[in-house]
């Protein structure tokens, strides 16, 4: 249970089953799901930020337990991982942008939570909330995907004059300043808010990308698996990370259903 979703992994009839329901607006929705559950299952595993209290309320009539959100994600990412590739995720960054962001070192041996960013998905939909009223996120998503950042970010080569030979072309295309453009001069009124949405989606991986890269370079590790609830769909996420990792001598890895990565380790525990 995180702050803006919770993702159910069961085995029934020996499938694997994912649900994903929205936290805050369906509480009830979820009770009435795991109530519906009891007689089925013996056991409840929970993790995540959210679940203290449907911990707490089912800890009185069944066998639960309450997990290690750190140790989840990384147990589920190996499955995961495992399953999709037929081998073992060696050596990694686990970097799960949800609401917010943590990021992980995984090694053969250990893992450990080094830290993380208040860049996620909680802040692309509170910038949709603040300006345009409405937390619809996959609307928001798809303004963002028709949108150019370019309208109201500035570029290097932007500041730069083209023939200016300190600077070569690959740096040029880089980001200087994101809203950069938005200065005096700027009408706010002409503004579309696919540019801006798309605008705050990189910038968000920008940053996330730019400190997961320097994380891997000092403990030594080429792997950056990105998962979470803010990737699914986010193609313009996804591009961005895979740009700033290739640029920094990293290999990106996008798992398929990677949102469900937490509760699938708990499943696992």
């Amino acid at each position: 249970m995180g702050q803006s979703l919770t993702k159910i992994a069961s085995v029934e009839n020996e499938e694997l089953c994912l649900s994903l329901i929205p936290t805050q607006a369906n509480l009830k929705l979820i009770n009435e799901f795991l109530d519906s559950k009891k007689e089925k299952y013996d056991k409840f595993n929970f993790t995540g930020g959210k679940a203290y209290k449907l911990y707490e309320k089912f800890s009185k009539e069944l066998n639960v337990n309450l997990i290690d959100e750190f140790q989840t994600i990384v147990k589920g990412t190996e499955c995961v991982f495992l399953l999709e590739n037929n081998k073992d995720l060696s050596a990694s960054l686990i970097v799960t942008i949800g609401t917010g962001t943590s990021i992980i070192l995984k090694s053969e041996e250990f893992f450990k939570h080094l830290g993380g960013s208040a860049l996620g998905g909680g802040f692309f939909i509170g910038i949709f909330k603040i300006f345009y009223d409405s937390t619809d996120f996959q609307e928001a998503l798809n303004l963002a995907k028709t949108g150019n950042r370019y309208n109201i970010d500035l570029k290097v080569s932007d500041i730069y004059d083209p023939k200016d030979n300190r600077i070569d072309l690959l740096f040029r295309e880089f980001t200087a300043a994101s809203f950069g453009k938005i200065d005096n001069s700027f009408n706010l009124q002409s503004m579309k808010k696919e540019d801006l949405l798309n605008s705050v989606v990189c910038l968000i991986g920008e940053n996330i990308g730019t400190m997961a890269c320097l994380m891997a370079e000092n403990n030594k590790v080429e792997n950056l698996v990105f998962s979470g609830g803010f990737m699914k769909n986010n193609k313009i996420l996804k591009q961005i990370l895979s740009l700033i990792s290739k640029v920094n001598k990293k290999n990106a890895i996008f798992l398929r259903n990677s949102e469900y990565c937490g509760a699938i380790g708990a499943l696992l525990s």
